[in-house]
Order: structure tokens, then sequence, then C-alpha cells
């Protein structure tokens, strides 16, 4: 079903009707999960409608809610929706976490302003590794830490809508770290006409970018469409040395049938090397501020620091191959096969000196010179990356069943099976130059006497997930009642296989988890315009797989870290909420509730200047808060406002366990931080957009507040409130011949240029130090930071064909 919108995405209108904005029937067999609905049946009492789209012959109008910010919602539970109106008149590197921002339940971080780096996202105090991220159902966290890298996935032109479910997944969702809730990504569907779209952006920071989307309309008679998006994106760092440059290959293919069903293949390919970003610890901050990068000349063997020994190369796939088949009128079958591979790293440097090489504690004496011998006291710089190569191949089945006028049932089996592989080589350098022979960490690396690689850490994880699901949806009184009940029992079995282990160390470690994950969710639609719902739901986190590692220095026989099975993460999240849906305003608000245990942070770490992550068990944690969203269709003419905000209390429930020092010893401990503020929670954000949109002409702006944010458990080291903002402005032509809709915008973000700190990228126990509860000493450390992206402006030029 082609969707035709007031944006760039409008270059693909070739005649002068349009279909409605709504999902299409040709989506992923998983739409159900990627854009919910409140049931399969009869569309119900107060159910979205499409929104309406006139038609002038060269441009479209459309009057969804504040200008694409928020989209008429009636399941029973929180969802924030985000569609092509607004995605389209962002600057086009704008990425699916960038695309979040305005939502009330959002705290997105940027690394960069073109969306070529992945910052990071909070939805109520929750980091994005409790987040479960989607696209056209199949999901993308990493398997082995449960990140998700935004700047990998899908181009904006091709992005449809972006759907965020704050503390609850779907009953089908393919998620085991949910608590966060879910981000469902829906891509673009190839149009039924042939055309296609092209537009050319420069900007700030010597940004460049080519995008050209190819649809091949309907294939005579076949039911058979597709689409093919290719750009390529290089911009130069705004702070410190080193540019990214991106290949990006989008492609999506739907077959139709006379009887409903449908199936397709979508497929994303990306291919990148970023020069990394140094981000700041607190002292670093104080004193040399956004002057905190990585060298940009070399400074000799010592120097760590060059820009060149820290490239972050990587280069991934997604294949997602959905089904739907319709048996009969009551009975449908979804199948959703996918496929994930990934390669590259995050790389780092290190000095190391002959004659003090360690493997697993265990002195190993290294030719780091090549020069045939190894001479003690000699030092060699080299490159150290953190690589990883993983599959993840999975498939979600489901059958749908409708029980007469009242019950809709579900019922399915998620499988996943994933090999990640996670090493970190030495690789060589220049001595003279200090550039890698390498930055791939794949050839010209230092070997052992035995031939092997020097690896500094060198670990092979195997997950599998088995997930059976049932659920039923109920409607009665008119489809004025609406109930959703499901359950879900989630099996996940991980295996760990270290081959740098040493003394005290585990060669094998495995983590089995198996929970009973019930939901529910209740909405009663007194009329189209209001709705009252009420929803509670289940989620866990199972800890990250480098938890499960014993960790040795290459310099020293000392073990860094003792893995071990940490508990997962367990929570329980209540909501209740009200909807009102008018004419011209649109609003909601939801209070909710959230009880954890055994609450996971990811702690971002730097060894052998190497990035990495960790899970840490927090203990308890209570959160609770309201969101609200209001919005309206065009008043005044074209303006369309929209504002958001949240309230946020999370508050640690109990005393944290860790070590400490008392007289010499160092003992068991509990940090003191009962009560205490849980990191990365403003408890205050609010958000203001307004946007003017004629058919031609239009103009759109964005401000967010974010409150303060601790950056230690302790609550001795905060970030302090900032305001965020960005602008477009852009004009729609008249078609010329074969171009179709010509459009120029501009984008425009931080116009004042303010320089902050905008978020936190490593957390901390305490910045000061602080006694134990037993009486130990707890040293104090310094939390590192995000740092606010500069003024950046970005033009657009694009045309239809």
């Amino acid at each position: 079903m082609s969707v035709l919108l007031a944006s760039t995405a409008i270059a693909g209108l070739t005649g002068t009707t349009a279909r409605a904005q709504t999902t299409s029937v040709a989506s992923s067999a998983t739409t159900a999960a990627s854009t919910p609905a409140v049931s399969q049946a009869a569309p119900a009492q107060g159910e979205p409608k499409a929104e309406v789209v006139n038609v002038t012959g060269r441009t479209a109008l459309t009057r969804s809610p504040g200008a694409g910010l928020m989209r008429v919602e009636t399941a029973p539970k929180a969802i924030q929706t985000i569609t092509r109106d607004f995605i389209s008149k962002q600057s086009p590197t704008t990425n699916i976490q960038q695309i979040l921002k305005m939502l009330p339940s959002a705290n997105v971080m940027d690394q960069d302003s073109f969306g070529l780096y992945s910052g990071s996202t909070m939805v109520r105090g929750l980091d994005q590794t409790n987040i479960g991220w989607t696209l056209d159902g199949m999901p993308l966290n990493d398997i082995g830490g449960g990140q998700f890298y935004s700047n990998e996935v899908l181009e904006a032109e091709d992005l449809e809508t972006v759907s965020l479910l704050p503390g609850s997944v779907n009953l089908d969702s393919p998620i085991v770290s949910g608590a966060g809730g879910l981000v469902a990504a829906t891509m673009s569907n190839p149009s039924h006409k042939m055309g296609g779209l092209m537009d050319i952006s420069f900007g700030s920071f010597d940004m460049t970018r080519q995008f050209l989307k190819l649809n091949s309309g309907d294939i005579g008679n076949s039911g058979v469409r597709f689409m093919f998006a290719f750009s390529h994106t290089k911009a130069n760092n705004y702070r410190g040395p080193g540019l990214s440059e991106k290949f990006h290959y989008d492609f999506k293919l739907v077959k139709d049938f006379e009887n409903g069903s449908h199936t397709g293949l979508t497929v994303s390919y990306n291919d990148q090397v970023n020069d990394s970003f140094l981000n700041p610890s607190l002292s670093q901050y104080r004193k040399t501020g956004y002057s905190t990068n990585y060298d940009a000349d070399y400074g000799g063997v010592k120097d760590t620091g060059y820009y060149k020994l820290h490239v972050n190369p990587f280069r991934n796939v997604v294949a997602i191959l959905p089904t739907h088949i319709v048996v009969n009128s009551r009975l449908s079958i979804d199948d959703s096969a996918y496929f994930w591979h990934g390669i590259g790293n995050g790389t780092g440097a290190t000095t190391l000196t002959e004659g003090k090489t360690y493997y697993g504690g265990t002195y190993v004496p290294i030719d780091l010179t090549g020069d045939g011998k190894v001479t003690s006291g000699a030092t060699y710089l080299a490159l150290t990356p953190s690589n990883q190569e993983q599959f993840r191949p999975g498939n979600t089945i489901k059958v749908n069943y409708q029980l007469g006028s009242h019950h809709h049932l579900t019922a399915g089996w998620w499988y996943e099976y994933s090999n990640l592989l996670q090493y970190s080589p030495v690789g060589m350098v220049n001595q003279t130059t200090g550039e890698p022979d390498n930055i791939w960490g794949t050839r010209a690396l230092i070997k052992m006497p035995n031939g092997q690689p020097y690896n500094y850490r060198d670990f092979l994880s195997l997950a599998q997930v088995n997930m059976l699901f049932i659920g039923d949806s109920m409607d009665y009184f008119d489809r004025k009642l609406h109930i959703d009940l499901g359950f879900k029992e989630a099996m996940m079995t991980r295996r760990v296989y270290n081959y740098v282990y040493g003394p005290g160390g585990t060669y094998n470690r495995n983590l089995h988890v198996a929970e009973p994950l019930p939901q529910i969710g209740i909405a009663w639609n007194f009329n189209r315009h209001h709705q009252i719902f009420v929803d509670g739901a289940t989620n866990f986190k199972v800890p990250s797989n480098t938890s499960l590692v014993d960790y040795y220095s290459n310099t020293s026989a000392a073990r860094v870290q003792r893995g071990g099975a940490s508990t997962p993460q367990y929570s329980i999240s209540e909501e209740i909420g009200y909807r009102y849906t008018g004419d011209t305003v649109i609003g909601s608000v939801s209070f909710f509730n959230y009880n954890m245990t055994n609450r996971l942070l990811t702690l971002n770490q730097y060894e052998n200047g190497t990035s990495y992550s960790q899970t840490v068990n927090a203990g308890g944690q209570t959160s609770r808060g309201v969101d609200v969203q209001v919005s309206t269709r065009p008043i005044l003419y074209h303006l369309r406002p929209y504002a958001s905000f949240e309230y946020l209390s999370a508050k640690i429930d109990n005393n944290i366990g860790t070590t400490s020092t008392l007289n010499g010893a160092t003992i068991s401990d509990y940090l003191p931080t009962k009560g205490k503020s849980q990191i990365n929670s403003p408890k205050v954000m609010a958000a203001l957009g307004l946007d003017y949109d004629d058919g031609h002409l239009f103009v759109g702006a964005q401000i967010k507040y974010v409150g303060k944010q601790y950056a230690t458990l302790m609550n001795d080291s905060s970030i302090p409130n900032y305001i965020t903002d960005a602008v477009n402005i852009g004009y729609r032509f008249g078609s010329l011949g074969f171009l179709k809709s010509p459009q120029v915008q501009l984008n425009m973000t931080n116009l004042t240029n303010a320089k902050f700190r905008s978020g936190i990228y490593t957390f901390q126990n305490t910045l000061n130090g602080v006694t134990g509860v037993r009486g130990g000493a707890i040293a104090g450390a310094q939390p590192v930071y995000y740092l606010q992206t500069p003024f950046t402006a970005v033009v657009t030029v694009s045309t239809g064909f």
C-alpha cells in the first residue's frame, strides 16, 4: 500500500490519487509485533483511523497529529509512535535513536549530529540493553550484551514508522531483554508504481551524502514489487581528528496473493568505518572540555592515543523472510525467518614490553619487534582491537484463530541459535608512523611461539533461545471492552568457552534461564473519543556474556576480572492510562510503576585502550512516574503543535554489594545506596514541537528539556539539566518533466551552539569515596560522559522520478 506524505518521500508520487497512511497488508508477517494493534479481528470502536491525505496533483497534505510525532492508538498499553510525516522532514542522515528524541519516555544521547555513530537511549531510566529493538519484527539487539547500534540499520528515507512501547513488549515479540520496553521500526513497502527518489545532502563538518531509491512498481500481474536503495555518507568528526564513512543498502520485496496471503524479503546491509570519539572523564572535561580528543599527530612509540589506532570498522547484514498465510476466514499463520551477521571491531592500542608479555596469567616470550629474538625491555606499540563476528539465525511462527465473535487466539514459538566469537588480537603497528597494518585486526597479527595469535582475550558465546507463547484477545459490549491475556515461557541457555584462561580461571561457564512471563491489558472505549486502559507485564534480562569470562592482563600475571553467572533481572510493570481522540486534539496520559529485582546495569570500561561492556548487579529498584502527550491536527490553517512531559522517580531499594578496604585487607562490603536515585534517570523531561505545512512550504521546530541526571550510585556526581533544539525549513516545487515534486530542505540542530555534558557513558559507584556499610573504605572513581554535539546544518535537495 503506497504511502504518500508531505515530505521527501513524496517524490514517488506519480498520480493524483493517494492511499491513506496505514500499515500495509503486505508488511512483515510480524506486523503485530512491530505495529501494535488492538485486535486482528474487525476494527474496534475507536481504532486508529487512516490519516487523510489530500492530493492536489503536485503536493500532498496530511492531518496526522503533531506533524507525525503522535499517532492515534487504542491498544491496552502505552504506545508512542512517530510516523513518516515527521521522519521525512528530518535530516536524511538521522538514525532510529535520534527519531525518538521528542517522545516523553525517551532520553537520547548522541555521539554525532549525522547519525553515523551509535549513541545511547534511555527509556524511563532503563538503558538500551533493557529495550528490545526490532525491524519488521526481527530482533536487532546484540545477543551478547543487548546493545543496539542504530547507525547500522535502515536509512531515514526507507523508515516508515517507529513505535516505542515503554515498559512492555508484545506477546510475540522475539525479545529477551524488554524491561524498558520495545522499539519497533518498520521499513517502507515498495510502491505499486514504478519510480524512484534521489537526494543529495551537504552540511557542516564537510558532510556529503548521496541517496538513490528505485521502485519496480507492480511487475505485471505477478503480485510482486520491490524497491532497492543505496546511500553513501561521509563527514569529518566534529571534535578531534578523523572522519566517518558509510555505505548502506536497503532492499524490500513483497509478493501479494489474491486471498490476502503475502510473503517477501527485507534486507539491510551496512559497511562503515568510523574514527572514534574519546569520551572525557570528569577531570578531563573540567580541564580540557571539548578538546579532550585522540591525538591528531603521532607522538612516538608510547602514543597509544593516536587517532589512527582508534578506528571502528564494521560490516553487517540483516535479512527477514516474512510470510502470512490465510488458510480461511478464521485461521491464518505468520512465519518470519531471519538472519543477522556482523563482523568488525571497536579498536584500541597499548604498549607492550618484551620480557613482560603474559597470556592467561602465564609469561610467554613474544617477539614483538620481529627481529627474531626477545630483548628484555624493548617497548612496542600495538593495536589491540575488540573484535567480534556474530551469526544469528532465528524464526518466529504464530498461528491465529478467530473463535466466534469475541475471541482471537494466538499461539506460537520463537527459536534462535546464535554464535558470537569475541577476541582481542595484538596487531602490528608501524612504529615510525603509528599506523596499524590492518584496522580490522584480522591479519598482520603478532603471534606466540606456537604460531597461534597472541590474543588478550578470546572466547566463544553460544546462545539458544526458545520462547513459547499463547494469548487471547477478547472483545465485548459491542467492542467497547477489549482484553488481552497472554503468557509466554522464555528459555535461554548461554554457553561461554574462554580460550584465554589461566590459574584459577574457568574454560567453560553456562547460564540456563527459564522465566514465566504473563501479561494482561484491558481497555474500555467509552466512545470514539475517550478510552481508559490498564496493563501489567513481566520481563527479564540475562547478564551479558562478557560477565561470564575471566580476563587476564597481558602485561602481568594478574586476573583483571573474575567471571561468574549473575542472577537474571526480573521486572513487573503496571500502568493505567487515559486517551482522548478528538477531531482536532489528541492526548494521552499514563501512570506507571516498575518493581525490579537484580537490576542489571551496563558498565562501559576501557581496558588496553579498548572499550567493552560489563553487567553490574544493582539489586532492587522501584520506578514510578507519568507520561503525557498532547498534539493537534492542523489548527490556524496549517499549524500542528505537539507537547510531551515525563516525571520519573527511580529509587534504589537496597545497598549494593561491592568490595572495600579495611585495615589493609580487601573485604566484601555494601555501598550505602538504599533510597538513592538511580543513575541516568532525570526526574523531569519535557518537549515542545510546532509544524507548519501548506503543501509547499513547511517549517518545523522542536525543543526538549532534560533534567539533572546522576552519574554515580551514591549521587555525589551529576550532569546538570539542559535543553536541545532543532529546526527544519523546506519547500516543495511543482513537477517539472520527469522530475516529480522536487524539494529543498534545511535541517539545523543546536542553534545556540551550546556545549555541555549530554549523557553518562560510564557511571561509577562513588566519585569522592565513601565508607561502606561494614566499615571499609570504598574508593571513588570518575564517570565518563557524552558531549552535546555542536551547531549543525544540513541542506538536502531531492526529487522523485
